[in-house]
């Protein structure tokens, strides 16, 4: 989860730490345009798997 890049509204995201405690599972992520946001881990997507990603699987 940590180091990986989702998708938040169809833009990249990137999971950079998560807190794992009682209550929502909220993430800190790095937006597109460079912003620090906390958020809830849930409605984050993972994108789709590139054509090369497909091959090597």
């Amino acid at each position: 989860m940590i180091g990986r890049t989702y998708l938040e509204r169809g833009k990249p995201v990137l999971v950079l730490i998560r807190w794992s405690g009682p209550g929502p599972r909220n993430v800190l992520i790095r937006r597109h345009d460079g912003s620090l946001v906390v958020r809830p881990f849930r409605g984050l997507r993972l994108p789709k798997p590139t054509e090369t990603e497909e091959r090597s699987t």
